[in-house]
């Protein structure tokens, strides 16, 4: 008689897990849909496609780009005085 209680305990415990995966499953899967609907509806509002970046770095930058915008933060110096020299230009012939 303990064994029928074992399987039956057993199989209650592992129904209830996966009703539960199910039901957690189900939200997670609602929650998503509702979250992109209102992503859409807020860029119908505003007028603005929406943006999805999951990283920093964009592939399709070139490496000018990358290093414009490490420029941009970088800190700012003075520009130091050059002495600018006149020099007279001669022609040569080969």
């Amino acid at each position: 008689m303990t064994q029928f209680l074992k399987n039956v305990l057993s199989t209650l415990i592992r129904l209830v897990l996966i009703t539960s995966g199910i039901v957690m499953a189900g939200i997670v899967l609602v929650l998503a849909v509702v979250l992109g609907a209102g992503v859409l509806v807020w860029s119908l509002f505003t007028g603005r496609r929406p943006q999805f970046r999951f990283q920093r770095m964009d592939p399709r930058a070139t490496m000018a780009g990358m290093r414009a915008r490490a420029q941009a933060h970088a800190p700012r110096r003075k520009p130091q005085a050059v002495e600018v020299i006149d020099i007279e230009a001669r022609e040569i012939k080969d």
